[in-house]
């Protein structure tokens, strides 16, 4: 079944609403801090876990600063507090979401640029997609104060605490699965993660996906002959060791090393008429329960029989037109976070073909 996914646009400051008065707070330059505005009556508080996690925060001067993230609410906006605004064309009609927390500096040193620690969150979708950050600077279209308001300070002593608020812009009838923090910033390469799931998460997200072992045609692009729809159907998730990995020439990096690999095995069907060489696992990607998307590490030539969860005579094989073939990828989760689902990237359309995860 198709997941909806949504254009990732950066959004200026300058180019936010149409009635700007300034560009966020001065992070503690001594500027006018711009007010909140009396809350709407058609926002809605979501059931975010709330809470603290400790994280460590990467700094614009890349070095590690221990930080901790303590959530205080997340609420649904409507599509007026959008109103008017001078937005990208693939962010009008979304609806913004507000998340307010707080952050300490837990660490021994000062942290520089403190307001960046937003930077490392990421607000994940029911469709495993992650959510615009938006700036809503100034005035809105209806004369009221803007309803998020960035209050972080320019730097953070230790010790310290500030709470503020940051904006994030999804599609209409896109839910919010979870809130994630990625130490090195990057959220679905396998690094750390602290989450915060929302209640009825997964529930939602699960209603958007096919059975495990229901055949879907996906469109793939070959290199020769353009895209192609191929039936594919997902065989098994199975979950492996670390030590099942020593020796191969995965190329890991260190969180990677630590982690728990899943091997993910999909058979897809050749619809002819010509041979098909067998390499779709590339566009394979496991969905966390975090609202990670996990690409794969492929083995190749000999490395493949020595992986005990992945098949040994797939690769770099041709499948004639009318035949199948299984192929395998291998997925490190880092962290918590456990494998939810599995999807597949398409050819030239937005988002995710996704079932749920067939564990054996």
């Amino acid at each position: 079944m198709r997941l909806s996914a949504h254009t990732r646009n950066v959004v200026m400051c300058a180019a936010v609403l149409s009635l700007l008065t300034g560009c966020g707070a001065d992070h503690g330059t001594g500027g006018t801090v711009e007010r909140v505005a009396e809350r709407p009556a058609s926002w809605t508080d979501l059931p975010v876990r709330t809470g603290a996690r400790d994280v460590v925060h990467t700094g614009t001067d890349d070095r590690s600063y221990k930080v901790r993230i303590t959530v205080k609410s997340l609420v649904r906006g409507s599509e007026d507090d959008m109103r008017g605004a001078r937005v990208d064309e693939g962010l009008k009609g979304t609806v913004p979401y507000y998340l307010t927390f707080e952050v300490t500096n837990t660490g021994p040193e000062t942290i520089p640029a403190a307001y960046m620690v937003y930077s490392k969150l990421s607000l994940n979708g029911t469709d495993w997609t992650h959510g615009e950050k938006i700036i809503l600077s100034g005035g809105r279209a209806d004369g009221a104060d803007r309803p998020c308001a960035d209050t972080a300070p320019e730097t953070l002593a230790p010790g310290d605490s500030y709470e503020t608020c940051v904006a994030y812009a999804f599609p209409e009838g896109v839910g919010v699965l979870s809130l994630t923090h990625s130490a090195d910033g990057y959220l679905d390469e396998g690094g750390a993660v602290a989450t915060w799931p929302v209640e009825g998460g997964l529930k939602a997200a699960s209603a958007g996906l096919a059975e495990p072992g229901e055949s879907v045609r996906v469109r793939w692009r070959d290199i020769e002959d353009g895209v192609l729809e191929l039936p594919a159907t997902p065989v098994s998730v199975r979950r492996g060791r670390p030590a099942d990995l020593k020796g191969l020439d995965l190329d890991l990096n260190e969180n990677e090393r630590r982690g728990v690999p899943y091997y993910v095995s999909v058979t897809y069907t050749n619809p002819g008429p010509k041979d098909l060489y067998a390499r779709q696992a590339d566009d394979v990607r496991l969905l966390t329960e975090g609202g990670r998307q996990i690409r794969g590490k492929t083995p190749f030539g000999l490395d493949a029989k020595k992986v005990p969860g992945c098949p040994t005579d797939w690769i770099t094989q041709m499948v004639a037109p009318g035949e199948s073939v299984t192929e395998c990828s291998i997925h490190l989760v880092t962290g918590d976070d456990k494998p939810f689902a599995v999807g597949f990237m398409e050819a030239d359309r937005p988002g995710l073909v996704a079932w749920r995860a067939p564990f054996s």
